[in-house]
């Protein structure tokens, strides 16, 4: 059998380079920033997005590789049965609050149109999938949440990062007769991720840019609309 240095030999040197153009393309497919970037109302962000969150996957327990379900920008709907949660706690019985360990896949897709000085945050906020994008205010930024790893602020170009972090939910339960089949009726809780460059938010949200909304912002964002289920 042939060697791939004896191949390439045989081979003409526009073969040689269709063979490189392929392998890198394979290893690195990066989108087009300015397609993958535009604020809520439609139009074009004024700078690219950094980020794009390729997926979020939600553990068992504290069991960090298991994964029972994973969301995409796509497929926002996931169903989380409690039992997964690697915290519980019930202060009434009509109560309880739960927290799920979430793996963020994170992709850079652009390099940073302000430098990013500050460092990058990942902020989470909460309330209902319905309304959290529209009510995520830039007028409460930067907010009091530790920054991200440095890892990703180093990300090359291409390349994807794993950041993990939590879905904290609390929840209302009802219980039907005439077995007392418990049915979570409400709930609010952590259905937003968003991830900033808190010098590039700093420069949206002031004059002449002006921008009120935190995922216009934010360099990348991910709204999810869980399902709770015993």
């Amino acid at each position: 059998m042939m060697k791939i240095e004896q191949v390439l030999k045989l081979l003409p040197f526009t073969a040689i380079l269709a063979i490189a153009v392929a392998i890198s393309c394979t290893d690195h497919d990066i989108p087009d920033p300015d397609k993958q970037c535009e604020r809520s109302d439609g139009t074009p962000r004024f700078y690219p997005c950094e980020f794009e969150i390729v997926k979020a996957e939600f553990a068992k327990g504290l069991t960090i590789n298991d994964i029972f379900a994973t969301i995409t920008p796509q497929n926002t709907d996931v169903v989380l049965p409690m039992q997964f949660a690697w915290y519980r706690f019930s202060q009434n019985p009509n109560t309880i609050d739960v927290t799920f360990k979430v793996k963020l896949h994170v992709k850079r897709i652009a390099n940073a149109s302000v430098q990013a000085s500050s460092g990058y945050i990942l902020d989470k906020p909460t309330g209902r999938p319905a309304t959290i994008a529209s009510l995520y205010s830039t007028t409460v930024f930067p907010p009091l949440h530790p920054q991200v790893p440095i890892e990703l602020q180093l990300l090359p170009l291409g390349q994807t990062a794993v950041v993990i972090s939590d879905a904290a939910y609390h929840i209302s339960v009802e219980y039907l007769p005439p077995l007392n089949t418990p049915v979570y009726t409400n709930f609010t809780g952590n259905v937003l991720y968003a991830f900033h460059n808190i010098e590039t938010t700093k420069t949206l949200i002031a004059t002449p840019h002006n921008y009120s909304l935190g995922v216009d912002a934010s360099e990348a964002h991910i709204v999810i609309n869980p399902t709770l289920t015993e």
